[in-house]
Parts: structure tokens; C-alpha cells; sequence
């Protein structure tokens, strides 16, 4: 087999797997909100219950395709690795792909979070004066 195969399908097994490390918390996130917001409109108590949102079901059903997309990719890409090579290391490169992918996300994450709180900081100071 063409070595030159070998190691672009190796690196798209790893990149598939990084992408599926970066999609992993948006999409656990998107369905964890839904929960929360069923929990709240199920909840008993005076007032208007809030419902759930179409734009959050939206949001969780098209990140749950798009990780189930890169999922399947990802094990048929490891299964053609595994068929040309018997030693190939599809589990080590999977995991570090999903590892280096979640570290990616939380680099953004704590990026997002900082900009929106001194945007925040910001827009309480101009009320301020």
C-alpha cells in the first residue's frame, strides 16, 4: 500500500477525531439547556411557564447530526486504516484527536467568556457615569 495513503488516512482519522473533540461540549451543552428548560416548563409555580425553545431544539438536533456525521466518518476512516494496516494505531491517534479537540474548545470557551464579561464590565461602567 501507498505510504503516502497511509499517513493522509492516519491524519484524517486524527483531524476527524479533533473535530468530533471540539463538537462534543456544544452539542452536550445544547441538550443539557433543553433539559433544563423542560424541567422549568414542567415545573408547578404561579406565573407563565417558559417554554422550549425551537431555536434550542434546533440548535441540539443540528449539532447532534453534525457529531453523529463526524462519527461516522471517523470509524469508517479508522476501519479503512485498520483493513490496510493490521498495526495501524487508530485508538491512540482517536484519542488524542478527541483530547487535542476538547482543549481547542475550552481555549475558545474561556476566550468567549472573558470577551463577554469585559464587554459586560464595560456597559456597566458607561451606566455608571
Amino acid at each position: 500500500m501507498n505510504g503516502g495513503y497511509h499517513g493522509d488516512l492516519q491524519d484524517a482519522v486524527s483531524g476527524l477525531a479533533g473535530l468530533i473533540g471540539v463538537m462534543l461540549m456544544p452539542t452536550l451543552a445544547a441538550w443539557l439547556r433543553l433539559l433544563l428548560q423542560w424541567l422549568e416548563a414542567n415545573r408547578s409555580a404561579l406565573g407563565r411557564n417558559p417554554r422550549i425553545s425551537g431555536v434550542g431544539v434546533l440548535r441540539a438536533l443540528a449539532t447532534t447530526a453534525a457529531l453523529s456525521f463526524l462519527a461516522i466518518s471517523l470509524v469508517r476512516a479508522a476501519a479503512q486504516l485498520r483493513q490496510d494496516s493490521l498495526e495501524a494505531p487508530v485508538f491512540g491517534s482517536t484519542v488524542w484527536g478527541i483530547a487535542v479537540g476538547l482543549g481547542f474548545w475550552a481555549v475558545y470557551a474561556l476566550a468567549l467568556r472573558s470577551i463577554h464579561r469585559d464587554w459586560h464590565n464595560t456597559r456597566q461602567r458607561r451606566r455608571i457615569r
